[in-house]
């Protein structure tokens, strides 16, 4: 399924489940990442509150493991790209 999300000003767009990082989901990217976040902020957490004092850095519970790390960095990277309009 092709399901893009258009951000706007993220208030609507799911951070973590939506695809809106290049047609991209958050656990496309970063799949171990994902698998740490608690799944009430899954269903939850909005790109705009997510990327305000970047929030979603905290929602990373459990085991901080090299590829985790590795993950979590490479989608700061691409998350610190986007500019919310």
């Amino acid at each position: 399924m092709a399901v893009v999300s258009e951000v706007g000003n993220g208030a609507r767009t799911l951070f973590w489940s939506d695809k809106w990082i290049h047609g991209q989901r958050v656990a496309d990217i970063a799949p171990q990442g994902f698998a740490i976040v608690p799944k009430r902020r899954i269903k939850r957490r909005k790109v705009l509150e997510a990327l305000t004092n970047p929030s979603w850095v905290s929602e990373l519970q459990g085991a901080l493991t090299a590829g985790v790390i590795n993950e979590f960095l490479g989608l700061w990277d691409v998350i610190s790209a986007v500019i919310l309009q």
